[in-house]
């Protein structure tokens, strides 16, 4: 019963202070829409793939399962190894402290590929940077270990995949949820520091007692009113008009 009594005062919160909720959400949205396309630079994701071993219909072919898994879990740790970054920095004649960082391999269950992931505000430089991690990966583990199964993968026109991170109508639908949370605890936080009272319902959940009359001291100021071809009585009466007692 108190579950549905709080349930039912958090509605009536809520439809009370439904104009703070509606002006939070929107003010959020358009902040986070303006920021998105001013301010904030896009994130491009670039993926390259490497194959490792050779892939055959019969099992017998694959050799070692435990030799393909330790060279699967090797080419991993390679790929983010000094010897690959600073090859790479050195091609790309770049020092970027947080190359690492913008670097993600990653491999599946039971799975040959190897896929690295680059982020990277300029869609060009990653992929220059993706396709140039990949090619020195595969060069030395070629020359430096003798792996001969290990293979770049690219698509017909040779370009690795390329997608947008944090599309705006995504930083928009999550801008809308943040604003709608955020608007309830406001909505809550003025509903707890307001000490007026709006109606007589608050009064009886208050006292605990019921209300028998109710009196509107409201007055009608700055109206112009004209008695001229009244009674007395009628004056009188327009006059109580401000005082308004109902029981």
């Amino acid at each position: 019963m108190n579950g549905e009594i709080n349930l039912k005062k958090f509605l009536h919160i809520m439809k009370k202070r439904i104009l703070t909720i509606v002006t939070t959400v929107l003010s959020v949205s358009i902040l986070t829409s303006i920021i998105s396309i001013y301010y904030m630079k896009p994130t491009y994701e670039v993926t390259e793939n490497i194959l490792i071993g050779k892939l055959a219909n019969n099992k017998s072919t694959y050799g070692d399962s435990q030799e393909l898994s330790m060279l699967l879990a090797s080419s991993i740790d390679f790929i983010k190894s000094p010897i690959v970054l600073n090859s790479v920095k050195e091609e790309l004649n770049i020092n970027d402290e947080e190359l690492e960082k913008k670097i993600a391999v990653q491999n599946n269950q039971n799975s040959q590929i190897v896929n690295i992931v680059v982020r990277d505000n300029n869609m060009e430089v990653a992929k220059e940077l993706a396709n140039t991690i990949a090619t020195t990966s595969v060069n030395k583990m070629s020359e430096l270990f003798g792996v001969q199964d290990i293979k770049l993968l690219s698509d017909i026109n040779g370009e690795p995949s390329v997608k947008e991170v944090g599309s705006l109508p995504l930083k928009i639908a999550i801008s809308i949820a943040v604003g709608f949370l955020l608007g309830v605890g406001l909505a809550m936080f003025r509903e707890y520091w307001d000490d007026s009272i709006k109606d007589v319902n608050e009064i009886e959940n208050i006292l605990g007692l019921p209300v028998l009359g109710e009196i509107n001291l409201k007055n009608k100021r700055g109206k112009s009113q004209n008695y001229k071809g009244t009674t007395q009585q009628d004056q009188v009466l327009k006059r109580s008009n401000g005082g308004q007692i109902s029981v």
